[in-house]
């Protein structure tokens, strides 16, 4: 395991091209198992600043710096190929590549531990089940990417290489002309929202729930939401009960931020701050609305802020956007947990990147086909 800090000579001093969280992670390894390397600073292009006490420098300032390190530590899989050319050409001698097993073990997920067969009952149609079915096996494995779960990717989502956005993520199976009134559970910059905006040519509302809106926001994402009087931002978090809640927020805003309780564990940059929380249920209530689409991606709180919109699923009977893939307690347990609750509905599965995440179960009332 992590064969390639074997491959950095003995007191060497580095730096590592990215922040994302495997560079976070080689910095962690680094710092218990190769005590003896220095990290000098990261090198990323999109990100200055500082990250872990560190010096973040774009490409061309590490230009200037290149003398402060004897190798490269490329944190990246996708791009390591190019990066690899890129600091040849810049007379980097010791570059450090992990390996593929290298990165699915830095992304290693706790092995799925149910048996899959009561959650596969869920699906009516078989090709939702064969999706869930490699995706738990990918799970039960502790892998982070799958060619199976690529393959399916790149044959489903090629316009995503055309370079342009997909808007399938929350929108495959929904019938849009059905849909008024909105829940997005965590907003995070808006740009879900805009896309509701766009594809539900019926909408009035669209309730953004997002407790750090003014942390996160894009600001062209919030100029074109700031004009829609259709779209209302409430800076809280949905849970299952109204309350006060610790929640991690983000500094690099990398869209991991969540509820302390939910997600006890975040490895990147943040700071520990209370939120106000509200259930789906008390708003709907409080606001006389039928809520018809609730999307959620709220970082492992799904299951909570499902159970406190028990009675408006059962009453409004909305469609939903469900993310799954946050644990594999909620990949097994919400879908039987919704097809229990809610009678005379469908339930379909999508899958929206080359690894395990971005999973979304999508629930829709039959008396929409």
């Amino acid at each position: 395991m992590f064969d390639f800090i074997k491959k950095i000579n003995k007191n060497a001093k580095i730096s590592i091209w990215g922040t994302n969280c495997a560079a976070q992670k080689i910095y962690e390894i680094l710092k218990t198992r190769r005590s003896d390397v220095k990290v000098k600073f990261f090198i990323d292009s999109y990100k200055n600043g500082e990250l872990l006490n560190l010096k973040i420098y774009n490409p061309l300032d590490f230009i200037n710096c290149i003398n402060q390190v004897d190798g490269v530590i490329i944190a990246s899989y996708s791009s390591r190929n190019y990066l690899e050319v890129i600091l040849k050409g810049l007379g980097i001698k010791n570059i450090i590549i992990p390996t593929k097993d290298d990165f699915d073990d830095l992304f290693q997920i706790e092995p799925l531990k149910w048996d899959i067969k009561d959650t596969l009952k869920v699906f009516d149609d078989n090709k939702d089940k064969e999706l869930f079915g490699f995706i738990s096996n990918v799970r039960m494995n502790s892998f982070k990417y799958s060619s199976e779960i690529k393959k399916y990717y790149d044959n489903t989502y090629k316009e995503r290489y055309n370079n342009n956005v997909s808007i399938k993520h929350y929108f495959e199976y929904i019938k849009p002309d059905f849909i008024k009134n909105v829940v997005d559970g965590g907003g995070y910059e808006g740009f879900s929202a805009i896309t509701f905006l766009q594809n539900f040519k019926n909408v009035k509302n669209v309730f953004v729930f997002e407790p750090c809106y003014q942390d996160f926001k894009n600001d062209l994402h919030d100029i074109i939401l700031k004009n829609d009087p259709r779209v209302e931002i409430i800076n809280k978090g949905l849970w299952d009960i109204n309350t006060t809640l610790e929640f991690r927020k983000e500094t690099l805003k990398m869209g991991g931020s969540a509820i302390v309780e939910a997600k006890p564990n975040i490895e990147r940059p943040h700071k520990i701050i209370k939120i106000e929380t509200q259930t789906i249920d008390d708003f709907s209530h409080n606001r006389g609305v039928k809520i018809d689409y609730i999307k959620l991606d709220v970082e492992n709180a799904e299951k909570n802020v499902l159970e406190g919109a028990k009675n408006t699923l059962i009453e409004h009977r909305p469609q939903l956007a469900i993310s799954i893939y946050h644990s594999n307690e909620h990949f097994y347990t919400i879908p039987i947990y919704l097809k229990e609750l809610l009678k005379n509905y469908k339930f379909k599965l999508g899958h929206y990147s080359s690894c395990f995440y971005d999973t979304v179960l999508y629930a829709i009332p039959d008396e929409l086909f």
